[in-house]
């Protein structure tokens, strides 16, 4: 426990000789996000065309038709 109270109380170790730090962490930033909203598009199109192809294969198969006289009637 203490070790976890020393690693959270000590002094962080980030690269601020740059004046222009934040602004390089923020362009970084900006460009994951990009790179994740350009991966999630691609993930979308792929599951809507494994439900699209999934559709079609179900709309293939035939289902069976069962000839059940009902008995309450007479016939």
């Amino acid at each position: 426990m203490s070790k976890f109270f020393q690693w959270f109380f000590s002094p962080s170790k980030k690269d601020n000789t740059s004046s222009f730090y934040l602004a390089e962490q923020i362009i970084e930033l900006k460009s994951r996000v990009e790179e994740l909203e350009k991966e999630n598009r691609e993930l979308k199109d792929l599951v809507m065309e494994v439900e699209n192809n999934l559709r079609s294969q179900i709309d293939k198969i035939n289902p069976v038709i069962y000839n059940i006289i009902d008995g309450n009637k007479g016939t």
